[in-house]
């Protein structure tokens, strides 16, 4: 049997979001999702998560205001402040961690938002402070740098989640389908691909369109009847 982690992003971001991912956990595939700290609903998605005790919850570390951000490519163009120390957002991104655990909710792992974390000059503090707070996974796939920083060496990436003890997932599938808003370098849910395990990242929620189509994927028949098909069986990241 194939695993699959099927991840919500953006829990926290607005009460629209939040119900959205509560349904498809409720009625779809969803077996995680990762929690936003510092936006408007992460006190209602807190409480969500307590009455939901078996929906995996990890952090989505938002780093979103250090940053130029192309809207609807969700693309970090450059630093607003590029003399801003670097010491300054890995302190944010220990806060974000610290608040999330504070909780008293168990972490099962860390991505970010825009994929944040994985920029060359933050991954490693990243992992080193995800194996601080001993939460065993982090997100990563080889996809993010042959789309935005293309002949980038990144051998050393594994190497260096190994040596903290992390794990991260065989395969990570950025969504269902290609969109106008895809980066290059990603990979889209495909269930004959070979793999032990699997990450598929989804953005399920309410009241946007493009989020109701992401419900509508997870909730359906058809999914379901897709992963047993080709014998996947769901799980979260405290799995693996």
């Amino acid at each position: 049997m194939k695993t699959l982690i099927v991840n919500a992003d953006d829990f926290g971001r607005s009460l629209t979001v939040n119900q959205g991912i509560i349904e498809a956990h409720e009625k779809g595939i969803v077996t995680s999702t990762s929690l936003m700290t510092r936006r408007e609903a992460f006190d209602d998605a807190v409480r969500l998560a307590k009455s939901h005790p078996q929906l995996g919850i990890g952090l989505h570390l938002d780093l979103d205001h250090f940053f130029e951000v192309e809207h609807g490519v969700g693309r970090l163009l450059r630093y607003k402040d590029p003399t801003l120390p670097l010491q300054a957002i890995i302190k944010e991104t220990e806060e974000q961690l610290q608040k999330v655990i504070s909780t008293g909710i168990p972490i099962t792992h860390v991505d970010g938002h825009h994929h944040v974390h994985l920029r060359p000059e933050l991954f490693a503090a990243v992992a080193a402070l995800t194996a601080k707070y001993k939460i065993k996974v982090i997100r990563y796939f080889k996809g993010f740098y042959e789309g935005l920083y293309p002949g980038m060496p990144v051998d050393w990436i594994p190497d260096l989640v190994a040596r903290f003890g992390l794990h991260s997932t065989e395969i990570f599938f950025a969504g269902w389908e290609e969109v106008e808003s895809s980066l290059p370098g990603y990979s889209y849910f495909d269930p004959t691909v070979p793999f032990k395990n699997a990450e598929l990242m989804v953005h399920p929620g309410k009241k946007e369109p493009w989020r109701e189509k992401e419900l509508e994927h997870c909730t359906s028949s058809k999914t379901r009847e897709l992963l047993q098909k080709n014998q996947i069986q769901l799980a979260s990241f405290a799995r693996l």
